[in-house]
C-alpha cells in the first residue's frame, strides 16, 4: 500500500515537472494538486475506453446487421463474390497455361473475360437462397448438433443439395451464354460424373465441421468460403475440360 502511495507521489511530481518544462517565453503554468492531476488522467483513460467501447459497439451492431437482419442478402452476395473469386483465380491459371503454350505473337486473347465472370457472379447469386433457407431447414427439423444429425445432414447435402446446384450452374451458366437446351444437356451428361465425384471427395469433411460446430447464419459463408477453392474446379469444368 505505502509502496503505492510513493508511487503515485512520485508519478506527479514527474508530470509537474514535465508541464512547467517550457519555454522562457511561455507564462509560467500554475501548479496541479495530485487529486487534480489524478481526476485529469481518469478522465483521458475514460476518454479513450469510450472511444474504444463506442468502436467495438459500431462494429459489433454492424456485424450483427450482416448476420441477422440481413443475412438473406449476405448469403446471396456471398455467394456471388466468391463464386467470381473462385472463377478469377481459374482465368488467370487457364492464362498462364495458354501463355506456356502458344508463342507471344500469336497471343490475342485477354487475360480476364469480364462477361464471363458477370456470369459467375449471378450463377453464383442465384445459389445463395437455396443455401440459405435449405440449412434454416434442417437446423429446425434437427436442431441438436450431435454426430448423428451432423451424418443426416451431411448425406442430405449430398444427395439432394450437391446436384441442385451442379444443375443450377450449368442451366444458368449455359442459359446467359445463350446456349440451346440440347448443347446443355449434352454438356451436363458429360461432365456431371466428374464433378460430382469430386464433390463426393470434398465436401463431407468441410459439411462435418460446418453442420457440427457453426451457428445456423455462419453455414452459408463458410461454404462459400470452401466454394472459393472448389470454384476454381468447376469453373475450369465449365470453360476449358
Amino acid at each position: 500500500m505505502f509502496a503505492r502511495i510513493a508511487y503515485r507521489r512520485s508519478l506527479v511530481l514527474l508530470t509537474q515537472r514535465c508541464l512547467l518544462n517550457v519555454s522562457p517565453n511561455t507564462k509560467k503554468l500554475p501548479q496541479l494538486s495530485s487529486q487534480q492531476l489524478t481526476l485529469f488522467q481518469f478522465r483521458q483513460f475514460y476518454q479513450k475506453r469510450s472511444e474504444s467501447s463506442t468502436d467495438a459497439t459500431i462494429t459489433r451492431n454492424i456485424w450483427n446487421k450482416i448476420f441477422g437482419k440481413y443475412l438473406l442478402a449476405t448469403n446471396i452476395l456471398s455467394s456471388g463474390i466468391l463464386m467470381v473469386i473462385g472463377d478469377l483465380v481459374a482465368q488467370e491459371i487457364e492464362y498462364r497455361r495458354h501463355h506456356n503454350e502458344l508463342d507471344e505473337f500469336d497471343i490475342k486473347q485477354e487475360r480476364y473475360d469480364t462477361k464471363r465472370v458477370f456470369r459467375m457472379f449471378v450463377v453464383g447469386c442465384l445459389q445463395g437462397p437455396l443455401h440459405h433457407y435449405v440449412y434454416k431447414w434442417m437446423d429446425y427439423a434437427m436442431p441438436v448438433r450431435n454426430v448423428k444429425n451432423t451424418l443426416w445432414k451431411i448425406l442430405i447435402d449430398q444427395i439432394f443439395m450437391s446436384p441442385a446446384c451442379i444443375l443450377i450452374f450449368f442451366y444458368s451458366a449455359c442459359y446467359l451464354e445463350q446456349r440451346s437446351v440440347q448443347d446443355t444437356n449434352k454438356e451436363l451428361c458429360d461432365k456431371f460424373p466428374i464433378i460430382y465425384l469430386m464433390d463426393w471427395a470434398m465436401w463431407p469433411a468441410a459439411q462435418y465441421i460446418n453442420f457440427r460446430y457453426l451457428d445456423t447464419k455462419y453455414r452459408v459463408m463458410f461454404v462459400n468460403v470452401c466454394t472459393a477453392v472448389y470454384n476454381i474446379f468447376l469453373s475450369y469444368m465449365k470453360h476449358d475440360y
